[in-house]
């Protein structure tokens, strides 16, 4: 386990720890030196749980989720794409658990540590933790943002692929569905994780006092994120059912050219078949000029049957 000490104020009473990766028995000492209550530990030891808010006595009990810069491409799940923190905060302190290092926390960590020595803030201790508290919303929040972005950049490269005809769009398509499949899901996961953090800041948010607009403040941000990510949702399913629907164009294509070659061989066949019949007594089967005048009379066949595909521009593309 690794702690320390972020914040430390005497007057009055308050202290932010952070802790790495706790065992069992060091989260227990924790929640006995803090009064924690056993369930909401249990929540805490729990790497996939979601987004929640509880109100104990003496104190209250947060779990957030941030992204994971370390995630794949095809991550999909919630342990995958995410990393949960655990938030314990009452009247005199604030207690971060988390599993893993994330370097946006321990950037955050570092820069609210250097702000506090140099320069200790002259708020009370409930100023001070709801102003912690909302700093750390905001910066999980943020951790979203680049992810986001690159998720946007490849929606939009499929869709210049798409569109650009050739060869391109037929290696896209043989590659995109998945690709598209999986953003889909990515966004879905983020816009699922989102929502209920929502709800989770809109229970943190005190019913009265200055710190109300701090949250608020994070309420905007975190419906400003659920906005762009519906919008990216929206265009994921929106390019999926363009490339579906190029799939189909594309089978339609090709059952279009074999239904016009079939139009134009199916009375040759015809013709064919009946002068293959071999009966004794057939017009034409002894005259000299009858070979000819089938052969001509197929051209003229397969050349009528030209002129009105082309007339009713059957033959375009």
């Amino acid at each position: 386990m690794t702690l320390q000490t972020v914040v430390r104020r005497a007057d009055p009473e308050f202290v932010w720890e952070d802790v790495v990766d706790p065992t069992t028995e060091e989260l227990s000492q924790l929640a006995q030196r803090y009064g924690l209550q056993p369930t909401s530990v249990n929540d805490c030891l729990d790497p996939e749980h979601l987004p929640k808010f509880e109100q104990f006595e003496g104190y209250a009990f947060a779990i957030i989720r941030a992204f994971d810069e370390r995630s794949g491409r095809a991550c999909t799940t919630v342990q995958e794409l995410t990393r949960k923190i655990a938030i314990f905060y009452g009247p005199a302190f604030l207690l971060t658990v988390h599993r893993r290092e994330q370097a946006w926390l321990t950037a955050l960590l570092d820069r609210i540590r250097n702000e506090h020595q140099q320069k200790p803030a002259a708020r009370g201790s409930d100023g001070v933790q709801a102003h912690l508290l909302t700093q750390l919303l905001n910066a999980a929040l943020d951790s979203y943002l680049h992810p986001l972005e690159l998720v946007e950049a490849r929606i939009d490269a499929f869709e210049e692929a798409v569109f650009s005809g050739g060869d391109t769009a037929k290696q896209s398509f043989a590659a995109g569905l998945r690709e598209i499949h999986l953003l889909k899901r990515q966004v879905t996961l983020i816009k699922r994780l989102l929502w209920r953090t929502v709800d989770v800041v809109q229970r943190m948010t005190p019913l009265s006092g200055k710190s109300v607009s701090l949250f608020r403040d994070v309420q905007e941000n975190l419906e400003s994120f659920h906005f762009y990510v519906d919008e990216m949702l929206d265009d994921a399913n929106t390019l999926l059912t363009i490339q579906l629907s190029l799939a189909s164009h594309r089978t339609g294509e090709v059952m279009r050219v074999l239904t016009v070659f079939s139009v134009f061989f199916l009375p040759l066949t015809f013709v064919v078949g009946v002068y293959g019949m071999n009966f004794e007594f057939m017009p034409e089967l002894h005259s000299r000029w009858g070979y000819p005048v089938v052969l001509a009379a197929m051209g003229l066949v397969t050349l009528a049957i030209y002129l009105w595909f082309r007339r009713n521009g059957w033959l375009r593309e």
